[in-house]
């Protein structure tokens, strides 16, 4: 369709068919009219070449070309324009010119664009031939003056009125078309928005319960193997709590989602919790001598099918450069996405790997750097093409700070699984630039 074409009428609308008939009626009533004096003599120098009664008969077929001005505007142009001119050169009625702006009017009003260029030209041509039919007439100079306004009015007149009107219904449609587009578009971004809180949503019960619960899976399956009652009732205190301090984080994502002010939500998360997990999950730390030997699932991350507390256990370690704590050198935000991504690695470290398990934070003065690694059984490793929510996490907080993130076999050790984050420092981090330029 051309957009510059104002939307035709797939049938006859009344209105078009209630002018019609009142052309019709306006035609016979000057066609007796013109029998009582009241007509005109026609742009021929001899005068009238028919009669009144002749006038009415060849313009009702014009009149009644007008009902299709909006559904074929290019028959009103040849059917009206063709027979109206004809008895404004030859006839004697006034309803000639009344028809032959209405044949000029309609195309360039409701018709396209090439069909108003064209109905342009016509009336071009008419005036030519009008202007020339009057300075025929005797005294050229006053009917060359009444030949020129007859232009302006009867051809003038309706091709100026038509383009203002189609302009003003291509502004319209233009209009009603832009308003479509952008109802359509916010429909979208609010679909989208509803799909990031969602997701955002996800993450954050994912980041906030998974550390707790897998702490708690893993106190409560080493308590069941513990020999000593007091490393038993260690074990499960360890999972009381950390069963606790989930509960305290749901209700800190509930709060936020249901506060208007709150932005994120308080997790009982730091490095010395991330650091105490680690520990809790080594079997020196729990009074362990020789295996408890347990098998762990697959998991939705990192390498499955290890065991979640191996019996060959050489220890954990925890290593936090104390610059990561300092807001003068790293940006409490950047500072928050690597605790979220850590107490990530870490439950992954503790529920599918082995020991020994590692955690280590480092800054210098470009970026920092986190590295998980834990040892697992080669052979059991989910493809990287699929990862799980918790990798998947991961690596949209490291790319939303600036950073990467990479996990994989090392290719040191094939049997130590390496987590690492590299993100920049404050005056190099996305957010940093962002609200340094507020």
């Amino acid at each position: 369709m051309d957009p510059d074409r104002p939307r035709r009428a797939r049938t006859l609308p009344r209105r078009d068919l209630l002018v019609a008939a009142v052309y019709a009626a306006v035609v016979v009533s000057l066609g007796s009219l013109s029998g009582l004096g009241v007509g005109t003599q026609g742009l021929l120098i001899d005068g009238p070449v028919w009669s009144s009664s002749t006038s009415t008969l060849l313009l009702l077929p014009a009149a009644a070309a007008t009902a299709l001005r909006h559904r074929a505007p290019a028959v009103t142009l040849v059917v009206t324009g063709l027979l109206s001119f004809a008895e404004v050169l030859g006839g004697s009625t006034i309803g000639g010119y009344v028809l032959l702006f209405e044949a000029l009017w309609s195309p360039v009003a409701y018709g396209s664009r090439r069909l108003a260029r064209v109905a342009s030209g016509v009336g071009i041509a008419i005036s030519l031939v009008m202007l020339g039919m009057t300075s025929t007439w005797p005294q050229p100079g006053p009917s060359i003056i009444l030949g020129l306004m007859l232009i302006v009015v009867v051809v003038g007149t309706p091709l100026a009125w038509g383009w203002e009107v189609r302009h003003l219904h291509l502004a319209r449609e233009t209009a009603e078309r832009l308003a479509a587009a952008e109802q359509e578009l916010a429909s979208e971004r609010a679909e989208r928005a509803v799909e990031t809180e969602r997701r955002r949503l996800a993450q954050d019960l994912h980041d906030v319960l998974s550390g707790h619960l897998s702490a708690v899976a893993l106190h409560a399956g080493l308590a069941a193997q513990l020999p000593a009652a007091d490393a038993r009732d260690r074990s499960l205190a360890t999972a009381r709590e950390s069963a606790q301090a989930a509960l305290r984080d749901l209700r800190s994502v509930i709060t936020m989602l249901t506060d208007e002010n709150a932005t994120e939500p308080e997790v009982t998360l730091s490095w010395e919790a991330l650091a105490a997990r680690l520990d809790a999950g080594s079997a020196h730390s729990m009074g362990i001598s020789g295996g408890a030997g347990g098998h762990g699932t697959a998991g939705a991350d990192g390498a499955d099918g290890a065991d979640g507390a191996d019996g060959a256990d050489d220890g954990s370690l925890a290593r936090i450069d104390p610059v990561v704590e300092d807001p003068a050198r790293v940006d409490p935000t950047l500072r928050a996405a690597l605790l979220r991504i850590g107490a990530e690695a870490v439950a992954n470290s503790l529920a599918h790997g082995r020991t020994p398990r590692r955690l280590e934070v480092l800054a210098d003065t470009d970026e920092v750097s986190l590295t998980c690694t834990n040892t697992f059984t080669p052979g059991h490793v989910r493809a990287d093409d699929s990862p799980g929510l918790g990798l998947t996490t991961m690596r949209s907080r490291a790319l939303a700070v600036g950073g990467s993130l990479s996990a994989g076999p090392d290719p040191a050790d094939p049997r130590t699984w390496r987590v690492e984050v590299r993100v920049p420092m404050r005056d190099r981090s996305p957010l940093s630039v962002e609200e340094d330029a507020s």
